[in-house]
């Protein structure tokens, strides 16, 4: 049973990051035209973060809650930093922080495109997700 609930936060967790992009990307491509002219805008495209190894990405664990999605390049790192008063951990099938005490940091190089959750093995409630591209 257990197996199956965690299954299903993981297919919400993946559709709810799928449909936040979809609407943040649609939401950075929305011009408004006020003028009567026929000639449409242009419109700048989102940019994307920086590549290659030195790039990192800063993730603030805050509120009893990991943001819902991180989104990177391949080869960069996230820095998880602890701001909560009460330790967590960062565990994944691909990696685990061991204990965070308040105001430490975690450290993962990511270097495969792909979709990762992750969650706080204190606090079952605590998911969040970092999408490679």
């Amino acid at each position: 049973m257990k197996n199956s609930m965690v299954i299903l936060l993981i297919i919400v967790v993946v559709a709810v990051v799928g449909i936040s992009a979809a609407v943040l990307l649609n939401s950075n491509n929305t011009t408004v035209n006020t003028s009567n002219s026929t000639t449409p805008t242009p419109v700048t495209p989102p940019t994307t973060p920086p590549t290659g190894t030195s790039a990192k990405s800063d993730v603030s664990i805050a509120n009893m809650s990991f943001p819902l999605s991180t989104i990177i390049n391949k080869g960069q790192t996230v820095v998880w930093t602890n701001n909560d008063s009460v330790s967590h951990t960062v565990t994944s099938d691909l990696f685990n922080s061991g204990t965070i005490a308040p105001g430490g940091t975690f450290t993962h190089q990511f270097d495969t495109a792909g979709t990762f959750t992750y969650h706080c093995n204190f606090h079952s409630n605590m998911v969040g997700t970092v999408v490679v591209n």
